[in-house]
């Protein structure tokens, strides 16, 4: 039995001594990956009706030029999938960023917006201020959460391959 101390419950933790990504996390980054999921989802309903048949009213949702803000918040998604000691180096480097990702992506997004609306605020709807503050909780969720600071901080110890046993021929 290991005598190992945890800072937060035990149950938050999985089964290499690690934190758990918890729902607001996954679901932020699933927000953050909305364009992009958005366009497999036109993608499969238009593939399922044939060529545009019920997707106007979704296209409308979808610009092209933000899908380079999901790319960040998408590699987190997946790396989630991959903590573990077997991983490789990338995943790695792309978790320890994965806060600072976010928030660029955050901020890459809001300029874009920005700059496509040439900040015309008077024009904007309730859509447009609702994905403007959910933008905003989220970042000071990732900027001030502890859990999530900690949770970045930690990755599953690579595997220590063994060196191979050297025998020495007896005389």
């Amino acid at each position: 039995m290991s005598n190992k101390t945890f800072k937060y419950d035990y149950l938050r933790y999985n089964v290499d001594g690690v934190l758990r990504p918890n729902w607001p996390l996954i679901l932020s980054l699933v927000f953050l990956c909305r364009h992009i999921l958005l366009l497999f989802m036109i993608g499969a309903m238009s593939f399922k009706r044939g060529p545009r048949q019920g997707t106007e009213y979704l296209i409308d949702f979808l610009s092209p030029v933000y899908n380079i803000t999901d790319i960040l918040p998408l590699a987190l998604l997946l790396v989630i999938g991959l903590r573990s000691p077997k991983a490789k180096a990338l995943p790695r480097l792309i978790w320890k960023h994965g806060r600072w990702l976010m928030l660029f992506s955050i901020t890459l997004f809001l300029a874009l917006f920005g700059y496509r609306t040439q900040l015309a605020l008077s024009t904007y709807g309730p859509v447009e201020w609702a994905v403007i503050a959910a933008n905003g909780l989220i970042a000071f969720y990732i900027w001030t959460s502890p859990f999530i600071r900690d949770l970045f901080n930690e990755f599953p110890s690579p595997i220590e391959t063994e060196t191979p046993a050297t025998y020495t021929k007896l005389p």
